[in-house]
């Protein structure tokens, strides 16, 4: 099963393209590449530009034009990564550098073999999971209704989810975020 990093938001609330962002010794988008390849055989952005990396992980680019134009839900990126990939697909958000590859294993290894299946806390994370290729239609459906709302999706395909601990869930949504991350990752 192949990872997609979504990676099409424009980070208003950060100030700027997150996987740009400084991490380690490189960037947020390196620091997910590289760790991610760890777990898994093919890893993919999706975005509406090309992401730059060090480890030649390709861009799955965001084909948003027959619905909505310059959108940046991402709603969008899976849809065209599961178009594209024309597989199941695990999803990870690019703001989400906490959650750990045993996490992804126990989403992976969980009992809901034939359904989509998400990391679940006190909320559900829809962008930390897997999206079967069967929910294509559905997600096709819901952005002709122009519903681009994930929880709303998670509903309609009756998703299952696996319980995770909430350090790994924790988004980088604000230059708050941002910094306490930093210091948390150097430890």
């Amino acid at each position: 099963m192949p990872c997609v990093i979504l990676s099409g938001g424009i980070g208003k609330r950060m100030g700027g393209f997150k996987q740009d962002l400084p991490f380690l010794d490189s960037t947020l988008a390196n620091f997910q590449a590289k760790r991610l390849r760890e777990s898994f055989e093919n890893v993919y952005f999706s975005a509406k530009i090309p992401i730059k990396n060090a480890f030649g992980v390709d861009t799955i680019l965001d084909c948003d034009c027959a619905f909505k134009k310059d959108s940046t839900a991402p709603i969008f990126g899976l849809f065209s990564a599961l178009k594209n990939l024309q597989s199941d697909i695990f999803v990870l958000s690019i703001d989400a550098p906490f959650f750990s590859c045993e996490s992804v294993l126990n989403i992976i290894e969980s009992d809901f073999k034939d359904k989509s299946v998400f990391a679940k806390n006190i909320k559900i994370h829809p962008l930390l999971g897997i999206y079967r290729f069967d929910v294509l239609d559905f997600i096709q459906a819901q952005i002709e209704r122009q519903n681009y709302k994930l929880m709303d999706l998670l509903g309609i395909i009756e998703a299952e989810f696996v319980e995770i601990a909430v350090d790994q869930t924790q988004n980088l949504n604000t230059q708050q975020d941002y910094k306490e991350a930093c210091k948390l990752i150097k430890g």
